[in-house]
C-alpha cells in the first residue's frame, strides 16, 4: 500500500489555473480584480506558492469553469507527494510501527 499513487507527477492546480488564464489571454491582475481577489494571492497559487483552498477551487469554478472538485484532487496529490519527499515527515514515519496483519 506504500506504492500507491506514487507513479505519477503530482501537478499544483494552480499551473492548470495559469494555463487557463493564457489560452483565454486573461491577465493576472485583470482576473483578480474581478474575482475580488489579491492579485498577491492569485499570483502565489498560480505558482505553486500558496495551497488552493475549497473557496478559492469554487471561485474558479464558478469564473472559468473548472470542476472545484478535480482543482482539489490535484491539491491533495500535491500534498501527498511533497509530504513523501518531507524528511521530518519520513522520519516521524519511519518511527510508526505497522499494527496491520500481514
Amino acid at each position: 500500500m506504500a506504492r500507491l499513487g506514487n507513479g505519477a507527477y503530482a501537478t499544483h492546480p494552480g499551473e492548470v489555473i495559469k494555463d487557463e488564464l493564457e489560452a483565454r489571454n486573461i491577465q493576472q491582475r485583470s482576473f483578480a480584480r474581478q474575482v475580488n481577489m489579491s492579485y498577491t494571492v492569485l499570483n502565489e497559487i498560480l505558482n505553486g506558492h500558496r495551497p488552493l483552498t475549497t473557496n478559492s477551487a469554487l471561485m474558479f469554478e464558478a469564473a472559468l469553469d473548472i470542476p472545484a472538485d478535480a482543482l482539489m484532487y490535484m491539491q491533495t496529490k500535491y500534498n501527498l507527494q511533497t509530504a513523501r519527499k518531507d524528511s521530518k515527515i519520513l522520519s516521524w514515519l519511519a518511527g510508526i510501527p505497522r499494527v496491520a496483519a500481514l
